[in-house]
């Protein structure tokens, strides 16, 4: 049975315990913006197991949305589901309707309709996010998660 957590209205299911999350976007390599969803896992939760199963990779790696079997759907009640499948399990995270998460899914679909999953082993105290994401910044793990429209 698929454990379920909430936080801040956010249902997730099959996921690592997450202390805090950011729907934001960053910077692509080819310059444009990058829809991310940034989950924070609890300090000390291992992720390596949670990444490698889902085909997630480093920081330093391309992430491509057809190398994962990770979808996301714009329901039509304005909910947000991503969905991470592989052979073992199956993993779910389903955001709440709001206008800022309209906004958000919409730079995605501007985009290419792909977004980006990024896990973070934990966010080292008085670190902040963007510099962590930046050139200099800790380990993480992300994986591309390409748009179901209905």
């Amino acid at each position: 049975m698929t454990q379920s957590r909430e936080l801040n209205g956010i249902l997730y299911e099959g996921i690592p315990p997450v202390e805090d999350f950011s729907p934001t976007g960053i910077m692509s390599p080819t310059g444009g913006l990058l829809a991310v969803l940034v989950l924070i896992v609890e300090p000390g939760v291992e992720v390596e197991d949670f990444a490698a199963r889902y085909r997630m990779v480093p920081r330093d790696q391309i992430a491509r949305a057809v190398d994962s079997q990770a979808r996301w759907t714009l329901e039509t009640d304005g909910r947000v589901t991503i969905q991470l499948l592989c052979e073992e399990s199956a993993a779910r995270i389903v955001i709440p309707s709001d206008p800022r998460v309209h906004l958000w899914t919409g730079m995605a679909r501007l985009n290419g309709g792909s977004l980006s999953l990024i896990v973070i082993p934990g966010l080292p105290r008085g670190e902040t996010l963007g510099y962590y994401l930046g050139p200099h910044g800790g380990p993480y793990w992300h994986l591309s998660v390409g748009c179901i429209p209905l």
